[in-house]
């Protein structure tokens, strides 16, 4: 065995940072050194050959060994072959360590690049489920750099792409907002550790939204604050949810104190009406040169208010008190075709024009008390006459018009919609007008009792009225029921 060739692998090996890269100069060296034609190694599911030589002729295989395991074959191709393979015992443990390191640096990189995989597809599924949620979110470093803007802020809230926003500062980015105000928002996070919650309006869609902001601080392992996240959620549908839920409560309550109270207040108008009744019939009763001048005009109007007056109590009893509904099932073309014809002479419907779209035969059928229903269609059309009254729309400057809909929708629910191109409701005013003796009309035009009363009673019929409204564009109110069984 050439005495400097053990030290050649030695030094080769050490040359390559990965065992397997050492072998191809390894085996080189191994052949030149043993004159021989070829060297070949298998091992680690691989193999490594140096040189040009034939199997056909003289052969030599060595096992190796590393740690008591075999690894590899050495195979040994030319005429010293055999006595190659007898001096080879040194170089061989050199090569099968070489051969078992680099197998083992392999499935190292494997279980690295393994790894590596699965944390960056962890890193992808947690951006995934960040991207998915109905939240504007972004985060932020103490030198109020943006580190993280999820897809709600590319696509909907800020309309800026990540690429865009990342490593800018969220100043330069956020510019319609008030950039002392953010900043104090944001060191007060960084320095106290707490939450900061806020809530804002924005017609940055071109509708008025409700935003509820979250600025949350992140801690390093050492619980020092070093990054601010910040998430935006739209909370316009809850905020109305939570409105309709406190307006409920307040006719709830309303309907409470109407039902301790009104029984007391027909007492004494019943005493007034016996009263004024009296007072007319002894005035008819004195010639008329002793009847002071203008007191029947005076009872009669104590007689109108009065009645006045217990048609309101009445109404608030009404809605207040449960009552047992004489409950059949009726289509509500019916109930359309009925309200129409009371009120076909009524002075301010007859002014109307009036569009019908309803669905074929009967229309959709519910379990109802058709007069209540019929009472509820009234109200609702002699409001929309209303709103239309003197109204016109389009070049031809035609009247606006009241339309009556009728259908079954999707979720199963009877759906009566009383649609007007009148003035509309404004916004402020949509959370109010279904509350008692609320009323947008001119003083003495109404009670405020109708839509009350008419929410009373869908309810009472396990349906709910929603109304869909723009300010000079008209007003949409949809009646939903349950369908009959």
């Amino acid at each position: 065995m050439p005495a400097s060739l053990l030290p050649t692998l030695v030094t080769l090996a050490a040359g390559h940072a990965e065992p397997f890269d050492a072998l191809p100069a390894a085996l080189d060296a191994v052949r030149t050194a043993h004159a021989l034609d070829a060297v070949e190694l298998t091992g680690a599911g691989r193999s490594w050959r140096a040189g040009e030589g034939a199997r056909e002729s003289a052969t030599a295989g060595l096992p190796l060994r590393a740690a008591g395991r075999m690894v590899g074959t050495l195979t040994l191709i030319g005429e010293g072959a055999a006595r190659a393979a007898g001096a080879l015992a040194a170089e061989a443990d050199l090569l099968a360590l070489l051969v078992a390191g680099g197998n083992r640096a392999a499935t190292l990189t494997a279980e690295r690049d393994t790894r590596a995989a699965e944390l960056d597809e962890q890193r992808r599924f947690a951006e995934g489920v960040v991207d998915a949620l109905p939240l504007g979110v972004y985060v932020i470093d103490r030198d109020y750099r943006i580190q993280f803007w999820n897809r709600k802020r590319e696509v909907d809230t800020q309309g800026l792409a990540r690429e865009a926003a990342l490593g800018r500062s969220i100043f330069d980015v956020m510019v319609r907002q008030n950039a002392s105000l953010m900043r104090a928002e944001f060191d007060q996070v960084f320095a106290s550790g707490q939450m900061q919650q806020l809530q804002l309006e924005s017609r940055s869609t071109g509708e008025l939204r409700t935003y509820r902001m979250s600025k949350i601080p992140m801690r390093d392992a050492s619980g020092a604050v070093t990054h601010v996240v910040t998430v935006g959620e739209d909370v316009t549908e809850w905020k109305a949810a939570m409105e309709r839920t406190a307006q409920a409560e307040k006719l709830a309550a309303i309907g409470q104190l109407a039902a301790g109270v009104m029984h007391e207040i027909n007492n004494p108008l019943a005493t007034i009406a016996a009263c004024a009744e009296t007072m007319t019939s002894t005035l008819a009763d004195l010639p008329r040169a002793q009847q002071p001048l203008g007191f029947g005009e005076y009872l009669r109007i104590i007689d109108h208010e009065v009645h006045r007056c217990r048609g309101i109590a009445e109404g608030l009893l009404n809605f207040s008190r449960a009552k047992p509904l004489q409950r059949v099932s009726v289509g509500l073309n019916t109930v359309v075709e009925s309200t129409l014809f009371l009120l076909k002479h009524h002075s301010r419907f007859k002014r109307c024009l009036v569009r019908l779209d309803l669905e074929e035969g009967v229309g959709p059928r519910v379990m109802c008390d058709p007069d209540q229903i019929t009472q509820v269609t009234m109200a609702l059309l002699l409001n929309a006459a209303d709103a239309v009254d003197g109204i016109v729309r389009g070049e031809d400057e035609a009247q606006a018009a009241v339309t009556l809909r009728t259908r079954e929708a999707a979720d199963g629910a009877a759906v009566l919609e009383i649609e007007d191109e009148g003035t509309g409701i404004a916004r402020d005013a949509l959370a109010k007008i279904f509350e008692p003796f609320y009323t947008t009309k001119e003083p003495g035009a109404g009670t405020g009792l109708g839509l009350a009363i008419c929410y009373g009673i869908v309810r009472d019929h396990g349906g709910r009225i929603a109304v869909d409204s723009e300010p000079g564009q008209g007003s949409t109110f949809r009646v939903l029921l349950p369908l009959a069984a």
